[in-house]
Protein backbone atom coordinates (compact mmCIF):
# COMPACT_ATOMS: atom_id res chain seq x y z
CA UNK A 1 0.00 0.00 0.00
CA UNK A 2 1.03 3.43 -0.46
CA UNK A 3 -0.61 5.62 1.67
CA UNK A 4 0.90 9.18 1.20
CA UNK A 5 0.97 11.92 3.68
CA UNK A 6 0.72 15.49 3.92
CA UNK A 7 2.00 17.97 6.04
CA UNK A 8 0.24 21.20 7.30
CA UNK A 9 1.68 25.05 7.77
CA UNK A 10 -0.03 2.50 -1.09
CA UNK A 11 -1.96 -21.73 -3.67
CA UNK A 12 0.29 -23.52 -4.11
CA UNK A 13 2.43 -23.80 -7.47
CA UNK A 14 5.68 -23.92 -8.50
CA UNK A 15 7.46 -22.24 -5.66
CA UNK A 16 5.99 -20.25 -2.63
CA UNK A 17 3.70 -17.88 -2.70
CA UNK A 18 4.71 -14.28 -1.82
CA UNK A 19 2.15 -11.67 -1.86
CA UNK A 20 3.18 -8.47 -0.46
CA UNK A 21 0.71 -6.11 0.63
CA UNK A 22 2.41 -3.18 1.74
CA UNK A 23 -0.63 -2.00 3.73
CA UNK A 24 0.60 0.62 5.62
CA UNK A 25 3.59 3.22 5.56
CA UNK A 26 4.31 2.19 9.34
CA UNK A 27 6.02 -1.06 8.21
CA UNK A 28 8.74 1.03 6.80
CA UNK A 29 11.38 1.20 9.90
CA UNK A 30 13.59 -1.27 10.77
CA UNK A 31 13.43 -3.53 13.72
CA UNK A 32 15.43 -3.03 16.40
CA UNK A 33 17.95 -5.80 18.19
CA UNK A 34 17.24 -7.48 15.03
CA UNK A 35 18.37 -11.54 14.59
CA UNK A 36 21.56 -11.83 12.69
CA UNK A 37 22.31 -15.43 12.86
CA UNK A 38 23.55 -16.93 10.17
CA UNK A 39 20.70 -19.40 9.45
CA UNK A 40 17.74 -16.52 10.23
CA UNK A 41 19.53 -14.26 8.00
CA UNK A 42 20.19 -16.33 5.02
CA UNK A 43 16.16 -17.05 5.15
CA UNK A 44 15.63 -13.50 5.18
CA UNK A 45 18.02 -12.43 2.72
CA UNK A 46 16.47 -14.79 0.17
CA UNK A 47 12.58 -13.42 1.53
CA UNK A 48 14.36 -10.22 0.90
CA UNK A 49 15.53 -11.10 -2.79
CA UNK A 50 12.36 -12.24 -4.08
CA UNK A 51 10.40 -8.97 -2.59
CA UNK A 52 13.19 -6.90 -3.86
CA UNK A 53 12.86 -8.31 -7.50
CA UNK A 54 9.32 -7.12 -7.74
CA UNK A 55 10.12 -3.15 -5.91
CA UNK A 56 13.14 -2.64 -7.08
CA UNK A 57 15.33 -0.84 -4.74
CA UNK A 58 15.96 2.38 -5.92
CA UNK A 59 13.85 4.07 -3.66
CA UNK A 60 14.41 2.28 -0.86
CA UNK A 61 15.09 4.25 2.19
CA UNK A 62 18.67 4.21 4.69
CA UNK A 63 17.63 3.07 7.75
CA UNK A 64 19.16 2.10 11.36
CA UNK A 65 18.47 -0.78 14.09
CA UNK A 66 20.92 0.76 16.29
CA UNK A 67 21.10 -2.37 19.63
CA UNK A 68 18.53 -1.95 22.27
CA UNK A 69 16.29 1.35 20.85
CA UNK A 70 13.54 1.59 18.44
CA UNK A 71 14.35 0.70 14.57
CA UNK A 72 13.76 4.01 13.08
CA UNK A 73 13.73 5.73 9.20
CA UNK A 74 13.62 9.22 9.08
CA UNK A 75 12.83 11.11 5.59
CA UNK A 76 12.94 14.75 4.94
CA UNK A 77 10.13 15.52 2.59
CA UNK A 78 8.32 18.98 1.28
CA UNK A 79 6.12 19.04 3.82
CA UNK A 80 9.24 17.81 6.57
CA UNK A 81 11.19 15.09 8.32
CA UNK A 82 8.82 11.90 8.67
CA UNK A 83 10.19 9.52 10.83
CA UNK A 84 8.79 6.11 11.08
CA UNK A 85 9.43 3.32 13.99
CA UNK A 86 8.93 -0.67 13.72
CA UNK A 87 8.77 -2.85 16.34
CA UNK A 88 11.25 -5.71 17.30
CA UNK A 89 8.62 -7.88 16.45
CA UNK A 90 5.74 -8.54 13.65
CA UNK A 91 2.43 -8.32 16.42
CA UNK A 92 3.61 -5.14 17.40
CA UNK A 93 2.24 -1.59 16.09
CA UNK A 94 4.63 -0.17 13.46
CA UNK A 95 4.36 3.79 14.06
CA UNK A 96 4.93 6.61 12.01
CA UNK A 97 5.36 10.67 13.24
CA UNK A 98 5.76 14.30 11.44
CA UNK A 99 5.54 17.34 13.70
CA UNK A 100 1.90 17.81 13.27
CA UNK A 101 0.68 14.28 14.61
CA UNK A 102 1.67 10.26 14.26
CA UNK A 103 -0.21 7.25 12.93
CA UNK A 104 0.22 3.63 14.10
CA UNK A 105 -0.85 0.41 11.89
CA UNK A 106 -0.62 -3.00 13.95
CA UNK A 107 -1.04 -6.16 12.08
CA UNK A 108 -3.39 -8.00 14.07
CA UNK A 109 -2.65 -12.28 12.92
CA UNK A 110 1.31 -11.82 13.53
CA UNK A 111 2.83 -13.47 15.58
CA UNK A 112 5.37 -12.35 17.61
CA UNK A 113 8.14 -12.88 15.02
CA UNK A 114 11.54 -10.75 15.49
CA UNK A 115 12.39 -8.78 12.25
CA UNK A 116 15.52 -9.28 10.28
CA UNK A 117 17.12 -6.83 7.79
CA UNK A 118 18.14 -8.13 4.36
CA UNK A 119 19.10 -7.34 0.87
CA UNK A 120 19.19 -3.53 0.19
CA UNK A 121 17.34 -2.50 3.66
CA UNK A 122 13.99 -4.39 3.53
CA UNK A 123 13.38 -5.97 6.87
CA UNK A 124 11.74 -9.77 6.95
CA UNK A 125 9.64 -11.31 9.84
CA UNK A 126 9.74 -14.77 8.21
CA UNK A 127 6.46 -17.12 9.22
CA UNK A 128 4.89 -14.15 10.39
CA UNK A 129 1.55 -15.34 9.69
CA UNK A 130 0.07 -19.21 8.74
CA UNK A 131 2.45 -19.89 6.02
CA UNK A 132 3.07 -16.21 5.28
CA UNK A 133 6.20 -13.61 5.82
CA UNK A 134 6.18 -10.39 5.91
CA UNK A 135 8.66 -8.01 4.69
CA UNK A 136 8.64 -3.71 5.10
CA UNK A 137 10.17 -1.23 3.49
CA UNK A 138 10.75 2.39 4.10
CA UNK A 139 10.69 4.93 0.90
CA UNK A 140 12.50 8.01 0.09
CA UNK A 141 9.54 9.82 -0.92
CA UNK A 142 8.45 9.78 3.36
CA UNK A 143 6.15 6.21 2.55
CA UNK A 144 6.57 2.67 3.55
CA UNK A 145 5.76 -0.40 1.75
CA UNK A 146 4.69 -3.50 3.52
CA UNK A 147 5.10 -6.65 1.77
CA UNK A 148 3.79 -10.26 2.90
CA UNK A 149 4.51 -13.40 1.58
CA UNK A 150 2.43 -16.37 0.76
CA UNK A 151 4.26 -19.46 0.43
CA UNK A 152 1.99 -22.07 0.23
CA UNK A 153 -1.78 -22.28 -0.33
CA UNK A 154 -2.34 -22.73 3.33
CA UNK A 155 -1.49 -19.13 3.10
CA UNK A 156 -4.80 -16.81 3.59
CA UNK A 157 -5.38 -14.60 0.22
CA UNK A 158 -6.90 -11.77 2.31
CA UNK A 159 -4.85 -9.93 5.00
CA UNK A 160 -6.07 -7.02 7.68
CA UNK A 161 -4.11 -4.21 8.81
CA UNK A 162 -5.68 -2.25 12.09
CA UNK A 163 -5.28 1.59 11.27
CA UNK A 164 -4.23 4.07 13.99
CA UNK A 165 -4.83 7.71 12.87
CA UNK A 166 -4.72 10.94 14.33
CA UNK A 167 -7.98 12.18 16.00
CA UNK A 168 -9.91 13.69 12.92
CA UNK A 169 -8.59 12.02 10.48
CA UNK A 170 -11.00 10.87 7.36
CA UNK A 171 -10.68 8.27 5.11
CA UNK A 172 -12.04 8.75 1.88
CA UNK A 173 -11.42 6.09 -1.84
CA UNK A 174 -9.68 8.23 -3.68
CA UNK A 175 -11.40 6.71 -7.21
CA UNK A 176 -8.38 4.80 -7.81
CA UNK A 177 -8.24 1.88 -5.54
CA UNK A 178 -6.39 3.41 -3.05
CA UNK A 179 -7.63 5.83 -0.13
CA UNK A 180 -7.06 9.82 0.74
CA UNK A 181 -6.75 10.43 4.13
CA UNK A 182 -7.77 14.38 5.27
CA UNK A 183 -7.36 16.39 8.12
CA UNK A 184 -9.86 19.52 9.22
CA UNK A 185 -7.66 22.62 9.77
CA UNK A 186 -8.66 25.64 12.66
CA UNK A 187 -9.53 27.69 9.08
CA UNK A 188 -12.34 24.56 8.23
CA UNK A 189 -10.34 23.29 4.94
CA UNK A 190 -9.82 19.54 4.85
CA UNK A 191 -5.96 19.19 4.21
CA UNK A 192 -4.51 15.68 2.80
CA UNK A 193 -2.84 14.46 5.46
CA UNK A 194 -1.80 11.19 3.65
CA UNK A 195 -2.65 8.71 1.29
CA UNK A 196 -2.90 4.94 0.60
CA UNK A 197 -2.08 4.07 -2.74
CA UNK A 198 -3.93 1.29 -5.07
CA UNK A 199 -2.73 -2.12 -4.32
CA UNK A 200 -0.80 -3.77 -7.07
CA UNK A 201 0.20 -7.32 -6.90
CA UNK A 202 2.64 -9.24 -9.98
CA UNK A 203 3.29 -13.06 -10.29
CA UNK A 204 7.10 -14.19 -10.46
CA UNK A 205 6.71 -13.49 -14.59
CA UNK A 206 5.72 -10.17 -14.01
CA UNK A 207 2.40 -10.45 -14.57
CA UNK A 208 -0.36 -8.73 -13.06
CA UNK A 209 -2.21 -10.37 -10.20
CA UNK A 210 -5.73 -9.15 -9.15
CA UNK A 211 -5.86 -7.32 -5.77
CA UNK A 212 -7.86 -4.33 -4.22
CA UNK A 213 -8.70 -3.45 -0.43
CA UNK A 214 -11.43 -2.64 1.55
CA UNK A 215 -12.25 -0.86 4.51
CA UNK A 216 -13.81 -2.65 7.52
CA UNK A 217 -14.21 -0.30 10.50
CA UNK A 218 -11.06 0.81 11.32
CA UNK A 219 -9.11 -1.79 9.40
CA UNK A 220 -7.69 -1.89 5.81
CA UNK A 221 -8.45 -5.45 4.40
CA UNK A 222 -6.20 -6.36 1.24
CA UNK A 223 -7.42 -9.40 -0.85
CA UNK A 224 -5.02 -10.79 -3.74
CA UNK A 225 -6.78 -13.09 -5.85
CA UNK A 226 -4.46 -16.12 -7.31
CA UNK A 227 -5.49 -19.16 -9.41
CA UNK A 228 -4.60 -22.34 -10.56
CA UNK A 229 -2.24 -20.43 -13.61
CA UNK A 230 -0.25 -17.84 -11.29
CA UNK A 231 3.29 -18.04 -11.47
CA UNK A 232 4.27 -18.21 -7.88
CA UNK A 233 5.83 -16.22 -5.93
CA UNK A 234 3.17 -13.26 -6.00
CA UNK A 235 4.01 -10.03 -4.69
CA UNK A 236 1.43 -7.69 -4.01
CA UNK A 237 2.45 -3.62 -2.48
CA UNK A 238 0.04 -1.89 -1.02
CA UNK A 239 1.85 1.79 -0.42
CA UNK A 240 1.41 4.11 2.35
CA UNK A 241 3.47 7.66 2.42
CA UNK A 242 3.10 10.44 4.95
CA UNK A 243 4.59 14.04 4.87
CA UNK A 244 4.24 14.79 0.97
CA UNK A 245 2.82 18.22 0.38
CA UNK A 246 0.67 16.87 -1.91
CA UNK A 247 -2.94 15.85 -3.04
CA UNK A 248 -6.33 17.35 -3.01
CA UNK A 249 -7.37 19.82 -0.31
CA UNK A 250 -10.99 20.45 -0.16
CA UNK A 251 -12.74 24.05 1.00
CA UNK A 252 -16.07 24.33 3.12
CA UNK A 253 -18.93 26.83 1.96
CA UNK A 254 -17.83 29.32 4.32
CA UNK A 255 -13.94 29.22 3.29
CA UNK A 256 -15.24 29.28 -0.32
CA UNK A 257 -17.20 32.47 0.54
CA UNK A 258 -13.97 34.03 1.88
CA UNK A 259 -12.08 33.19 -1.11
CA UNK A 260 -14.36 34.16 -3.69
CA UNK A 261 -14.85 37.69 -2.09
CA UNK A 262 -11.73 38.80 -0.43
CA UNK A 263 -9.50 36.70 -2.81
CA UNK A 264 -7.47 34.06 -2.71
CA UNK A 265 -4.49 36.34 -0.96
CA UNK A 266 -5.96 36.92 1.52
CA UNK A 267 -5.65 35.48 5.45
CA UNK A 268 -8.03 32.37 4.88
CA UNK A 269 -5.27 30.79 3.89
CA UNK A 270 -2.99 31.78 5.96
CA UNK A 271 -0.91 28.23 7.89
CA UNK A 272 -2.74 26.35 5.12
CA UNK A 273 0.31 25.15 3.49
CA UNK A 274 4.30 25.29 4.42
CA UNK A 275 6.21 28.70 3.95
CA UNK A 276 7.76 27.01 -0.07
CA UNK A 277 4.40 26.41 -1.39
CA UNK A 278 2.75 29.41 -0.49
CA UNK A 279 4.63 30.88 -3.10
CA UNK A 280 2.87 29.05 -5.40
CA UNK A 281 -0.46 29.52 -4.11
CA UNK A 282 0.08 32.93 -5.09
CA UNK A 283 1.05 32.39 -8.16
CA UNK A 284 -2.12 31.00 -8.99
CA UNK A 285 -4.22 33.01 -7.04
CA UNK A 286 -6.64 34.56 -10.01
CA UNK A 287 -7.54 31.70 -11.17
CA UNK A 288 -8.33 30.05 -7.66
CA UNK A 289 -10.25 33.00 -6.96
CA UNK A 290 -12.14 32.89 -9.96
CA UNK A 291 -12.89 29.66 -9.30
CA UNK A 292 -14.19 30.12 -6.11
CA UNK A 293 -16.72 33.02 -6.70
CA UNK A 294 -18.11 30.39 -9.47
CA UNK A 295 -18.31 27.73 -6.70
CA UNK A 296 -20.18 29.92 -4.75
CA UNK A 297 -22.48 31.56 -6.72
CA UNK A 298 -23.49 27.70 -8.22
CA UNK A 299 -23.90 26.91 -3.68
CA UNK A 300 -20.24 24.68 -4.33
CA UNK A 301 -17.08 24.63 -2.76
CA UNK A 302 -13.98 24.91 -4.17
CA UNK A 303 -11.07 22.04 -4.13
CA UNK A 304 -7.64 22.61 -5.32
CA UNK A 305 -5.44 20.27 -6.31
CA UNK A 306 -1.92 20.55 -6.00
CA UNK A 307 1.54 18.99 -6.70
CA UNK A 308 5.21 19.82 -7.32
CA UNK A 309 3.93 23.82 -7.27
CA UNK A 310 1.10 23.07 -9.62
CA UNK A 311 -2.05 24.29 -8.35
CA UNK A 312 -5.56 23.19 -9.80
CA UNK A 313 -8.77 24.27 -8.90
CA UNK A 314 -12.50 22.94 -9.26
CA UNK A 315 -15.73 22.98 -7.78
CA UNK A 316 -17.57 19.92 -5.79
CA UNK A 317 -20.64 19.41 -4.03
CA UNK A 318 -21.52 17.26 -1.00
CA UNK A 319 -18.70 15.28 1.41
CA UNK A 320 -17.08 18.41 3.09
CA UNK A 321 -18.69 21.29 1.45
CA UNK A 322 -20.67 22.10 4.23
Amino acid sequence: MHISTHRRQGKFAAAAVAATAGAALFATAIPANADTGSTRAGDAGNAAAVVEKATGTGDIAPSAAAPGTPAKAVTATEGGDVTITAPDKANGTLNGATDNGSFGLTLPDAKGVAGVKAGAGTVVYRDAAAATDIAVQPTTDGGARTLVTLKDAKAPESHRFRLDLPQGTDITPDGRGGFALHRESADGVHVPVGAIDAPWAKDANGDAVPTSYKLDGKDLVQTIETNDKTAFPVVADPKLTWGIVTGTAYFNKSETRKIADNGALSGVVSGFLPPGLNIYWGAHAAVITTTALKAKNAKKCIKVKFAAGIFVPGQYSGGYCK
